[in-house]
C-alpha cells in the first residue's frame, strides 16, 4: 500500500497528518515537529495510537510564526 505520497501530490496536503506528514508540511523533520512545534498543537486521536494533526492547525502556527511568532516554542533553536 502506498504511503500517501502520490495522493498528496495528486490533490494537495489532506486535511489531517501524523506526525510525518505534517513535519513534512512544514519543512522540518519530524524530530524537530514532534519536540518543538507538536507541544503546542491540538492533537485528533481516532483510534489508539493514532495521533492527527489538522492542517489548519499547521496553518494557523505558520501564520503565527510569521507575524513574529507569539506562538514559537521556549527552546526553539531557530528563533532568536
Amino acid at each position: 500500500m502506498p504511503d500517501g505520497g502520490a495522493l498528496t501530490q495528486a490533490y494537495g496536503w489532506p486535511a489531517s497528518m501524523r506526525a510525518e506528514r505534517a513535519a513534512a508540511y512544514l519543512d522540518v523533520s519530524k524530530t524537530f515537529f514532534l519536540e518543538h512545534i507538536a507541544p503546542g498543537l491540538p492533537t485528533i486521536r481516532p483510534t489508539p495510537g493514532v495521533v492527527l494533526y489538522r492542517r489548519a492547525s499547521l496553518d494557523r502556527w505558520l501564520d503565527q510564526q510569521e507575524a513574529g511568532g507569539a506562538a514559537s516554542p521556549k527552546g526553539n533553536p531557530w528563533h532568536s
